[in-house]
C-alpha cells in the first residue's frame, strides 16, 4: 500500500474522490463511513435503514460540483489555483472537508500541484489532526516510484510551507529538521513572522540536550600596515564568527591578496596550523590557493578573487551573472567530489564560502571546520547546516551535498523571478540534496553524477 492510499484512509473510508463509497466485502458499502472525520466514540443520527443516506455527489447549492473540480487541481483545464484554494477554504470544518482534501490527494498521484495548493491541503490536515499526512503533502511523498509517472513531487519550497513544514516538525519531536526548515527562511527572509522566535525556541530545546558549540564572536580591527608582515591592507571585504578578510597588496611581490584575521589572533594557533595545512593537502581545482600563514598571529594570505563569492554576486543584485547554473554549479560539485575522495568534510559549504575566479571556476574557501569523514562535527553557519548535523550526527559527506543545495536554493530564488531557463531540473536537485538522508545523494561524487 503506498503513503498515498494510506493517507486516504486516514482521511475516512467514505472520503473517496467522486464522492462514491469504497468497495467493500462482495462490492457493498463501506459501513458507517464518517466523512468529518470524528471519532467512533462521537454519536451520530441514526439512519433509518428504508431511507439510507446518499453517497454521491453533494447538490450545487451545497458546493459539491466544485469539490469534484478539485480532482481536477494542477490539470490544463482544471481549477486554478485560486480557485483550489477558496474551494478549501469554504470546505474547512464542513462534513466535505474530507471529500475536499480526498479529492486533492488523488490528484497529487497523478501531477504536480503548485506549492500554494499544497501548503493549504497540508494545513487542512494538520488542523484535522494528521501532522503525518500533511508533512508528506509538503514533503511532496508521491513519487514516480508509487504513482508510475514521468512526474516527480518535490518537496515544498515556499517560505510559507517551510514554516508550516517547520511546525509540523517540532509537533512530531524532529527539532533538527524543524530548525533546519526555519533557517532556511531566515537565511530568505529575516523578517519572517515568527521565524526568529521559532528558531531560538527550538535551538534552545536542542541545546538543552547538545550544547552549541563555543563561537569567537571578537571585533578584529588590524592597522593598515602591519611591521610583522608584508602586507598592505586596502579594504575589511568580509567579516565572520571567526575572523574578518581584507583585500591586501603583497610589497615584496606586487600582487593583491586576501588577508584573513581570526578574531583570537595567538589563541587560534592550532586552528589556523589545520586549516592551511588542509587547504595545502587539498590543493588542486576547486579550492582556494594559500600563499602564506603565521599560526602565532593568527592570520593567512590566499589569493585574491576580486569578483568575490556567490554571496557577495547575489547581494551585489546580479543573481542574472550566475546563469546558466550549469557553468558553476558543475564544478562545485566536482571540487566537492575531490574533497570527499580524500576523507574530508568540508563542513562550511554556503555562498560566502564559493568564491569565484571566473564565473566557469569557483573554489571553496575557508576550510576551518573542514573535518575527517566521520569525525565530531564542529560549530556551522546557520541556514547551511543539515538536520542530521544539527542532531550530532559526525561529520558525513552527505552534510556538504545538503550545504551545495543551499547555495543552490539561494541562487535559484533569485533566478526564478528572472524568467531564466533550465532551472527546473536544477530545483529538483537542491530539493533532492535539502530532503531525508536516503534521498540524498551520498557524497560528491554522486553529485557529479547527478549534475552530468
Amino acid at each position: 500500500m503506498s503513503l498515498w492510499q494510506r493517507l486516504k484512509e486516514r482521511l475516512g473510508g467514505g472520503a473517496t474522490p467522486g464522492g462514491g463509497a469504497p468497495a467493500g466485502a462482495g462490492g457493498g458499502a463501506a459501513p458507517d463511513a464518517d466523512p468529518s472525520g470524528r471519532g467512533a466514540s462521537e454519536p451520530r443520527a441514526p439512519r433509518s435503514p428504508a431511507a439510507p443516506v446518499a453517497r454521491g455527489r453533494p447538490t450545487r447549492e451545497e458546493g459539491g460540483d466544485d469539490i469534484a473540480r478539485l480532482r481536477s487541481a494542477g490539470a490544463r483545464q482544471g481549477p486554478s489555483t485560486e480557485e483550489v484554494i477558496a474551494v478549501l477554504r469554504r470546505a474547512r470544518g464542513t462534513l466535505q472537508e474530507a471529500e475536499a482534501v480526498a479529492h486533492l490527494v488523488a490528484a497529487m498521484e497523478e501531477r504536480v500541484l503548485p506549492d500554494p495548493v499544497r501548503v493549504a491541503c497540508a494545513d487542512l490536515l494538520a488542523a484535522r489532526g494528521d501532522e503525518q499526512g500533511a508533512l508528506s503533502v509538503l514533503e511532496g511523498a508521491a513519487t514516480s516510484r508509487e504513482r508510475g509517472s514521468a512526474a516527480r513531487a518535490q518537496p515544498v519550497s515556499s517560505t510559507e510551507g517551510l514554516v508550516l513544514a517547520a511546525d509540523l516538525y517540532a509537533s512530531l519531536g524532529q527539532l533538527p529538521r524543524a530548525i533546519g526548515a526555519i533557517e532556511r527562511v531566515l537565511v530568505r527572509e529575516i523578517g519572517a513572522p515568527g521565524a526568529r522566535e521559532r528558531h531560538q525556541r527550538w535551538r534552545a530545546a536542542l541545546g538543552a540536550e547538545r550544547p552549541a558549540a563555543a563561537r569567537v564572536e571578537d571585533v578584529t580591527f588590524v592597522a593598515p600596515s602591519a611591521s610583522k608582515t608584508p602586507f598592505r591592507l586596502l579594504r575589511e571585504v568580509a567579516r565572520g564568527g571567526a575572523g574578518a578578510v581584507y583585500e591586501a597588496e603583497d610589497e615584496v611581490l606586487g600582487r593583491r591578496v586576501g588577508f584573513k584575521v581570526y578574531h583570537g589572533r595567538g589563541g587560534d594557533r592550532a586552528h589556523v596550523t589545520r586549516e592551511v595545512r588542509l587547504a595545502a593537502a587539498l590543493a588542486g581545482p576547486g579550492v582556494v590557493r594559500v600563499f602564506d600563514a603565521d599560526p602565532d598571529e593568527g592570520w593567512i594570505a590566499l589569493e585574491w578573487i576580486a569578483r568575490g563569492s556567490v554571496r557577495d554576486v547575489l547581494r551585489a543584485g546580479d543573481a542574472a551573472a550566475l546563469a546558466p547554473v550549469a557553468r558553476w554549479a558543475r564544478p562545485l560539485a566536482r571540487a566537492l567530489a575531490r574533497i570527499h575522495e580524500r576523507g574530508y568534510v568540508h563542513a562550511d559549504v554556503k555562498p560566502a564560502n564559493v568564491l569565484l575566479r571566473n564565473l566557469g571556476e569557483p573554489v571553496l574557501s575557508d576550510f576551518g571546520l573542514a573535518r575527517p569523514r566521520g569525525a565530531p562535527s564542529a560549530g556551522g553557519s546557520p541556514g547551511y547546516v543539515s538536520p542530521e548535523r544539527l542532531a550530532g550526527r559526525p561529520s558525513d559527506p552527505r552534510d556538504d551535498v545538503y550545504g551545495y543545495g543551499r547555495v543552490l536554493e539561494d541562487v535559484l530564488v533569485r533566478l526564478e523571478p528572472l524568467g531564466c531557463e533550465g532551472l527546473a531540473a536544477w530545483k529538483e536537485l537542491s530539493l533532492r540534496c535539502l530532503g531525508p538522508d536516503d534521498e540524498r545523494p551520498p557524497d560528491g561524487a554522486a553529485l557529479v553524477r547527478a549534475v552530468c
